[in-house]
């Protein structure tokens, strides 16, 4: 099912802009929790495949960051331990795991992205600037090709060559011609598509009728998005949502309902597949 991705395009780019901005702009650890849990339910209910290695690299991704920052950052009342005469505070932990979440919460709302919406709604998006709108919508097509010819590039070399016995040196060299290949064979990607866009007349200022016409469902869910929105960012600005992270770590003030709306927002994808595999099942029984 991919019932969220049946919406109108607007629909879709506000909620992506408002996810990445509460995101990256929260500065409150509880709701980097809450966007991380949003896209890894998606991911979970519209793509199992994906779920595991997306959860394995949020992991990942908040473990590194967090101990890097306790590691290099030192700052805080709360030592958990020192050596030779350097103290590691939990302060500094804390705050590393906020950033990791940041940092996988928006890289898995971006693949998420690239679940729900194509090259062509991109290109719809930024028809105002169609030069802009056919570099975007081309780089999003480039990278799925990208990932292909890389492992085609891969099996090439593993069949001419043992890569299992290779040293560590080799392996490294071996790395190196692949990304050498694959940046080859994007140049002359790019130089097909430009000589073949020449030749088939392609006009910038040339207008194409819509095929993409808003419902009232997409209407009803924009208008759901920007009133989480706005009151989340008014809450933020109020300075309802202020989390403290050091010399001590504490919730200074918390707003319920900016809370409570945010999960709203962040989980209104994952909840548009849930009634879509509900309604989908409700129909079956009637069968």
């Amino acid at each position: 099912m991919k019932a969220f991705s049946k919406l109108h395009t607007i629909t879709k780019s506000a909620f992506f802009i408002c996810a990445f901005v509460l995101t990256l702009a929260g500065a409150n650890p509880l709701i980097s929790a809450i966007s991380l849990c949003s896209a890894l339910l998606y991911i979970a209910v519209s793509t199992r495949k994906a779920f595991f290695a997306s959860m394995r690299f949020a992991i990942i991704a908040v473990l590194v960051v967090a101990l890097f920052n306790m590691l290099f950052a030192h700052y805080g009342t709360t030592v958990l331990f020192i050596i030779k005469d350097t103290e590691f505070t939990l302060q500094a932990l804390i705050y590393g795991v906020h950033q990791g979440l940041v940092l996988s919460s928006v890289m898995l709302w971006f693949r998420v992205l690239s679940y729900c919406q194509n090259s062509a709604e991109t290109a719809y998006l930024l028809r105002f600037s169609p030069h802009t709108a056919l570099l975007f919508s081309m780089v999003l097509g480039f990278i799925p090709r990208f990932n292909t010819k890389l492992a085609e590039i891969r099996d090439a070399q593993a069949g001419l060559c043992a890569t299992d016995d290779m040293t560590k040196k080799e392996q490294f060299h071996t790395a190196l011609q692949n990304l050498s290949a694959l940046i080859t064979y994007s140049l002359e990607s790019s130089i097909i598509t430009a000589d073949s866009m020449t030749a088939k007349g392609f006009n910038s200022r040339a207008v194409s009728p819509s095929r993409y016409k808003m419902t009232t469902r997409d209407v009803v869910l924009t208008i759901i998005i920007l009133v989480c929105f706005v009151y989340v960012l008014y809450a933020k600005i109020a300075h309802r949502l202020v989390f403290i992270f050091e010399p001590e770590t504490y919730f200074k003030t918390i707003d319920p309902v900016a809370i409570c709306l945010t999960c709203v927002l962040l989980l209104l994808p994952s909840a548009a597949e849930i009634w879509e595999v509900l309604l989908w099942k409700r129909a079956t029984l009637k069968m």
